[in-house]
């Protein structure tokens, strides 16, 4: 659980419930990424050792290629997301660590804040690729959305694995969803809302 910041009059700042209540949901995002991270992993290492099998019985299955990128591709989005909660992303910090403890404070605030506003962008771009309100205008038939809209992404299939691709293409909302709650995690923390979290060994935030 967050812990939250008290003013002089022992009251609890709204900011720092608004940043304990944000952290807390980072942390079950976090959790459910681990999962899926892990669960992703381990499907791909199964495709990929099946597909050494049937290979090399002579019987390939055409579809285990495309769908292990596709599982690739997933496991990449949401540990990325992961990982900007955890601040394990790639930095460059050759001013960052010249500038001070509040320049350093700032900056990652500003940070944060840019990777939130890229974050919100991503959503929207999910919002009119999905487009849910004209879906739902079309009364959920996807053929007549996509001869009012000339949307095709509910149409288009995979190539081998038959799905429709819109099935693949979900990993970007929920990527977005997830780095928009993590980048305002951080900007909390950054902002002196809440105590910043710290990553022990097992790659879990605690809460220091």
């Amino acid at each position: 659980m967050a812990t939250v910041m008290i003013d002089a009059d022992g009251d609890i700042r709204p900011t720092a419930r608004i940043g304990a209540a944000v952290v807390g949901l980072s942390r079950l995002v976090a959790a459910w990424e681990k999962v899926a991270v892990t669960a992703l992993s381990a499907a791909i290492f199964g495709l990929i050792l099946l597909n050494v099998a049937t290979r090399a019985a002579g019987r390939p299955l055409i579809w285990v290629d495309e769908a292990a990128v596709y599982l690739m591709v997933a496991m990449c989005f949401i540990g990325a997301s992961l990982t900007v909660r955890q601040r394990l992303d790639f930095a460059v910090t050759f001013v960052i660590d010249r500038a001070g403890r509040r320049g350093r404070r700032a900056i990652d605030a500003a940070l944060s804040a840019t990777g939130l506003a890229y974050a919100v962008f991503l959503l929207w771009c999910a919002w009119r690729m999905f487009d849910p309100a004209g879906l739902w205008a079309a009364g959920f038939d996807i053929a007549r959305f996509t001869a009012s809209t000339l949307n095709f992404v509910y149409t288009e299939p995979t190539q081998t694995i038959g799905i429709p691709r819109y099935i693949v293409y979900l990993v970007l909302p929920v990527y977005a969803a997830g780095l928009s709650v993590h980048a305002a995690a951080n900007l909390a923390e950054d902002c002196g809302w809440v105590p910043r979290a710290t990553i022990d060994a097992g790659l879990g935030l605690e809460q220091g």
